[in-house]
This record gives C-alpha cells, sequence and structure tokens, in this order.
C-alpha cells in the first residue's frame, strides 16, 4: 500500500501520462499506424517502415583480438510512440552466432558502452549489430548491421612466414534496382575482393551462353566496377574475371526476368530525382518512395516511362525506391543517397607535431546547436577497401550506389502481409531484473579455427598493426599490466537530496556522518536496530514518512541500515535520498519506493561486488555497466612503457554555446601520424564528421 497523498496533484498528473504512455502496449503492438487487418501496397509498405533509427560510431577501422571496441549509439525517433530506453549491441560471427551481446541505458536517445573482444577471437569478418527490442519487428537492413574486421595478432605472426596459399577472388553483382529484366539495359555493379573481403583491381569480360563477348568491365583499387548490360531472356551470363598475383575466376550473373518490371535512376537533383520505369506487363504498377519511416510519394501507371520524384535531399537521409506490381508485392528496390554537403566542423590541434608523452590541445569549431559528439584519437591506419562492409553514407561514388543489396526482410514481410509486432516496445527502464530478457553475456564458446586464406589476405597496414599489437601484448605481460580503464559512474538514481561527504570535515563513523550532513532524515534505534525516516516535502505538503525507505549500496538492496552502518566511512562518497513521486516513477522505481530512497555510494565499488555475491538484488542488474577510458599520463619519467594505438576515447564531448569546444590528452609512446577523429550528429539527426592528424617524432 502506498503511504501517497491520494490529492497530490502531481501524483494523479503522472499517473495519466503513465497511461497514456502505456496505452499502445495495453491493446497489442501493431507495426506502423495500421490497426489489425491486412493491407496491401502502399499501406503494408508504410505499415512496414521503422519508426526508430539507430546510428552507432565506434573508436577505430578495425580491431585486433584482446582490445577493447569503444562505441557510442544515436537513438533516432521520428514517430510520437513512446522512444526504446534500451539498447541491445551484439557482435556476431560469420554465421550469425551471437558472441558477445549487451543491454544499455538510452538516456535523451543516447548510449555509449564498451565491448571487450576476446584474445582468442580468429581473424574474420564479424558483425556489430545495435538495435532496440521493437526495431526486432522490423527487417535487418532498418537495423544498425556493419561488418568489422578482427585481426587475431598470435595468427598473422604464426602464420607470416608460411608459404601463401592459391590466392582466389570473391565476385559478385549488384544489377541495378536488384533485377535483370529482358529487354532493357541495366547498369551492374560488380565487387570483387579477396579471401579477406578487401577490394582488388581486375579486368574482366561479360559472356553471353554462346561464349559471344557482350560487354567487358574493370574495377578500381576499391574493389568496385560498374557496366551496362543489354539482358537476353534466353541467354546466361557469364564473367571471366583476372587480376595480377591472382587464379582467373569465373562468376555467373543473375539470370534476366522474362516479364516483370525494372527501373533505373536517370538524375539526380538538390530537387528531385528522375527515376525510368520499364514494365513489359499491362499491369498498373506502383512506385513509392520512402524515406525514414514514411512513404513521401507515390505514382501508378501502366506504360513504361520516366518519373520526377520531389525530394529534398538532405545529408544523412537516404531514399528509397520501391516498384510494387498489382498485387502489393515488391518487384525492384533501389536506394538514393544524396552528395555529402560541408558540415563546417572543423578540428585543430596547437601543434602539428609532438613528442612521446606531451599534452595535445584540440579545439572543434563550427559545432551544430545542440549537436552530440564523440572523439577517437589514433594511431593512422592506412586506407584499404572493403566494399561490404561499409554502412552506405552521403558522399559515396555513383557505382557504389548501385552495390546495394535488396531488403529481403522487407519483401518478405509485405509477402506475408505482416502487420503485428512480435517485440514489445521498451520505453521504461526496468529496475528490477525481468523474465524473457537475456543477461547481457559474453561467450567462451566457439570457434578458433584459423582461416589461413583470410588472414594471408590482409593488407600490409592490418598486419602491421597486428603485429604491433603482438608485441604490446608482450609487453603487458613482462610488466604484468592490466587494461588501462575505469567502471564508470554507476546508473544514477533519482534524487531530492546529495550530500558528498568529501565536502565535510572527518566523522568519527558512518551513523555520525549520516546525522551530521543530512537533512529530511530521522534516525530512530528501535529494538537494538538503526532505523530511518525520510521527510517528504512538496508544495503545501510536509510529511513523515511511516515505513522505512528502500535502502541501497551502489545499486545494490540491502536489507536495513545496519549493514549501511557497516561500510568503511572512508570509502563512502555520497548519501542520497529521494522521495518525489515524479522522480521515482520516472525511473520506474515506483513500486518498491513506497517509503522513499535512500541510497549510498561508494569509491571502490567492492560492496557492490560483495553484496552481489550474497545474492542481493540489483537494480538494472540486466543493463551493462560501461568502462570509462582512461587517457595517456604525462608521466615522462615512468618505467612503463605505454604503446596503445588508441590515446584517446570521450564519447560526451560537450560544445559551448559558441559552437566550439576544446579538449585535452597526452601522446602514448608510439611514434608515428595520428587521427583524431570527431563522429556524432546534430539535433535534426544529420551525421557529422571532422578530422585531422598530427605526428609523434622521437623525443630528443
Amino acid at each position: 500500500m502506498r503511504n501517497l497523498n491520494p490529492e497530490s496533484n502531481s501524483m494523479r498528473t503522472l499517473t495519466t501520462i503513465l497511461l497514456l504512455l502505456a496505452a499502445p502496449l495495453l491493446t497489442g503492438p501493431v507495426l506502423g499506424q495500421q490497426q489489425g487487418q491486412r493491407v496491401a501496397g502502399v499501406e503494408q509498405v508504410q505499415t512496414l517502415l521503422a519508426d526508430e533509427q539507430v546510428r552507432l560510431v565506434h573508436s577505430q577501422p578495425w580491431y585486433a583480438a584482446g582490445e577493447r571496441l569503444w562505441f557510442k549509439a544515436f537513438i533516432n525517433k521520428t514517430s510520437n510512440r513512446p522512444p526504446s530506453r534500451a539498447l541491445y549491441v551484439e557482435l556476431q560471427d560469420a554465421n550469425g552466432t551471437t558472441l558477445i551481446n549487451q543491454r544499455l541505458v538510452v538516456e535523451e536517445g543516447i548510449a555509449y558502452g564498451d565491448m571487450l573482444l576476446p584474445s582468442t577471437l580468429p581473424s574474420g569478418s564479424y558483425t556489430l549489430l545495435a538495435t532496440t527490442n521493437w526495431l526486432k519487428n522490423f527487417s535487418d537492413k532498418q537495423q544498425h548491421r556493419e561488418q568489422l574486421l578482427i585481426v587475431n595478432s598470435r595468427e598473422v605472426v604464426a602464420l607470416r612466414h608460411t608459404k601463401a596459399v592459391s590466392p582466389s577472388l570473391h565476385v559478385q553483382f549488384f544489377p541495378e534496382a536488384n533485377s535483370l529484366l529482358a529487354g532493357v539495359t541495366t547498369k551492374v555493379a560488380v565487387v570483387v575482393t579477396n579471401a579477406a573481403g578487401i577490394g582488388i583491381a581486375t579486368k574482366g569480360i561479360i559472356a553471353d551462353t554462346a561464349g559471344n563477348t557482350v560487354t567487358s568491365f574493370q574495377t578500381e583499387a576499391t574493389g568496385v566496377g560498374v557496366f551496362e548490360l543489354p539482358a537476353n531472356a534466353q541467354a546466361q551470363y557469364v564473367a571471366q574475371v583476372q587480376a595480377q598475383g591472382y587464379k582467373a575466376q569465373r562468376a555467373e550473373l543473375p539470370k534476366p526476368k522474362q516479364n516483370g518490371l525494372a527501373l533505373s535512376v536517370k538524375g539526380q537533383s538538390p530537387e528531385a530525382i528522375t527515376v525510368g520505369v520499364h514494365s513489359t506487363m499491362p499491369w498498373t504498377y506502383t512506385l513509392l518512395a520512402t524515406s525514414g519511416d514514411q512513404v513521401v510519394f507515390t505514382h501508378s501507371a501502366k506504360t513504361s516511362g520516366i518519373v520526377r520524384v520531389p525530394w529534398q535531399a538532405t545529408p544523412g537521409k537516404s531514399l528509397r525506391l520501391l516498384l510494387l506490381n498489382p498485387a502489393g508485392l515488391i518487384e525492384a528496390e533501389q536506394l538514393v543517397l544524396p552528395a555529402q554537403l560541408p558540415t563546417g566542423l572543423q578540428v585543430k590541434t596547437d601543434r602539428p607535431q609532438y613528442g612521446t608523452r606531451q599534452q595535445v590541445k584540440v579545439t572543434l569549431q563550427g559545432i551544430p546547436e545542440r549537436a552530440k559528439l564523440a572523439v577517437a584519437v589514433s594511431a593512422q591506419r592506412p586506407g584499404f577497401h572493403r566494399p561490404l562492409a561499409a554502412i552506405p553514407t552521403s558522399g559515396m561514388q555513383e557505382e557504389l550506389l548501385l552495390v546495394h543489396a535488396a531488403d529481403e526482410g522487407l519483401w518478405k514481410d509485405v509477402l506475408a502481409g505482416k502487420t503485428e509486432a512480435t517485440h514489445e516496445l521498451e520505453p521504461f527502464v526496468a529496475a528490477l531484473p525481468r523474465t524473457g530478457i537475456a543477461e547481457p553475456f559474453a561467450s567462451t564458446n566457439f570457434s578458433t579455427r584459423t582461416d589461413t586464406a583470410f588472414v594471408q589476405a590482409l593488407p600490409e597496414s592490418v598486419v602491421a598493426y597486428a603485429e604491433k599489437h603482438h608485441t604490446r601484448a608482450h609487453l603487458q605481460e613482462i610488466y604484468g599490466l592490466t587494461e588501462p580503464h575505469a567502471v564508470a559512474p554507476l546508473h544514477r538514481l533519482p534524487a531530492d537530496r546529495v550530500f558528498k561527504l568529501d565536502d565535510y570535515i572527518t566523522f568519527n563513523n558512518v551513523e555520525e556522518a549520516i546525522k551530521e550532513v543530512t537533512t529530511n532524515v530521522r534516525m530512530v534505534r528501535k529494538k537494538g536496530r538503526q532505523t530511518v525516516r525520510l521527510l517528504y516535502v512538496a508544495p503545501g505538503t510536509k510529511r513523515m514518512m511511516k515505513q522505512e525507505p528502500l535502502y541501497l549500496v551502489d545499486g545494490v538492496i540491502v536489507e536495513g541500515m545496519e549493514e549501511i552502518l557497516a561500510l568503511d566511512l572512508n570509502d563512502i562518497a555520497s548519501i542520497e535520498i529521494a522521495w518525489s513521486e515524479e522522480k521515482l516513477y520516472a525511473a520506474n522505481l515506483g513500486h518498491l519506493t513506497d517509503n522513499g530512497l535512500f541510497a549510498v555510494y561508494t569509491k571502490s565499488g567492492e560492496a557492490r561486488e560483495r553484496l552481489k555475491e550474497k545474492g542481493r538484488s540489483v537494480l538494472y542488474g540486466q543493463y551493462n555497466q560501461p568502462k570509462a577510458f582512461v587517457a595517456t599520463s604525462n608521466a615522462v619519467a615512468s618505467t612503463i612503457p605505454d604503446f596503445r594505438q588508441l590515446v584517446y576515447w570521450e564519447p560526451q564531448l560537450q560544445a559551448g554555446a559558441n559552437g566550439e569546444a576544446s579538449f585535452t590528452f597526452f601522446t602514448s609512446d608510439e611514434i608515428g601520424t595520428f587521427q583524431i577523429e570527431v563522429l556524432g550528429q546534430t539535433a535534426e539527426g544529420i551525421p557529422l564528421r571532422g578530422t585531422t592528424q598530427y605526428e609523434v617524432r622521437p623525443a630528443n
């Protein structure tokens, strides 16, 4: 039974708000704007467009097994549904098996954290997934998925002197709009990579069934090329591809459709896209243009022709073109990206060159108002191309725009007439563990088999990085070093009063400290047991709570004040109390804190682990507690070497009102060229990026 004033206006208002927020969930989750019955065509596509988008940025372009991946995620919402408060981040292997699963609290559309990559991970391509539970209702391509290169330094060192296996090429074709239609000349993108997914410059020919050469092509160093193919319904086209140092590769193209629909992008301006539609059937087809979670344009016709699609191009906002047949099923799909517009974000260092263990001061200018930024500073990694690993972003070349695989999940959902959601929206942060929610985990049972061809196909820049990491790991073993990081502050609970003990004089014991520094607290000893009552204060109301509050130590529920009094006084950082219903309900604690909240936070965090081992309930136990990056020290005289490649990571860079920001860090013992990369987005969700470089030379 709650001991709250039933006449409280604030309580009635809060209850109304909570009911309104919960209403979409109480009636059963329904995708999009549709309510129940099956819809087709335009309405069906609209139903299946996600109203949440996740963008994730991380600290390095590739990683060595054993390193820590630092990341920041932006969760953007376009509908009036409550936003998700939980983010799921996973690392998956090539077979789609989840190796690491994390669940993080989303605060004001932002989540950040870290992921320790197991040192036994084999070299290979992995998938980094970031999504919300609500987004799992939608097709995979509407979630954040990117291919991540991870290299195992032990494998690189073990194989560097072995004879290379016979290198082979991997060839893939991507017809524009994902289909070849007989009688229509279609642009086709070709992507050629080696065993490690690295782009390769090649030359090739396309031959028909009779062996006649139809056209030729070549790929640049990116591994991407484009050619035009006048498709014939009776032909099965075959490519012969050659590259220096590789054996010739034969690959088949998709077989052309005899009848159906096709589309092609003819031109693009800041105001519109010109689209060509080809139809060989007497159908009334529909051309859709979607952006985000909205169908922004529709056009229906029976004959082939040119269609002008109005579109105000915005950096970071893609336009998806879908061609539907009369049954409302998708027959062709293309993604169009706007040209990159300058953001005006400038990154400058106070000097172009530094010695080891010297301070670097960085200033940023031209930061848009309310922009959210993260900063990574790491050793420069010479560029190489993995054309199928990158997420499409603005500023890509025309041929890369064609490298777009169809959203097969969306096509299947349209075909199935899907309307109902199977995954719930998570608009609240659940304080106590919930059934059906997987605990965060890092798998220790995964394949460690070396892919020799993959390792030997890695470019020199990646091999050199892996060898440096191997040396660093050896130095850490010699010096007995552990990874320099710190546990981030715990998820902060709401507080009406905060008392930091370091702001006061020394006390004799914990009980004396509580009595001396806290307000709104009455301590009473009953039957040899110390108890606490909180004073509830609100406009026009002041009363003492009838029962004891919820007691917490570092976010762990304890049985009473006696366990708090037994803490080390010198280890207590703060005492925080809360009684406001609005704050407690906003943190989803209302059902636990009828009589308020009495929380103690320690400096060491040792009490938290000790209490967890006793089986005590942990608030927010199903969420990861991110680490805090520890930057390089300026202790020049230190005898402990520091050859870290990532020397600085800050996920919460704050800009001033003048659109400027600054930060400082110290160089490590590593020499060479380093890159400062600022990543983020504007308040409108437009991606931001700014970079600069500096050099580190040996100290004289």
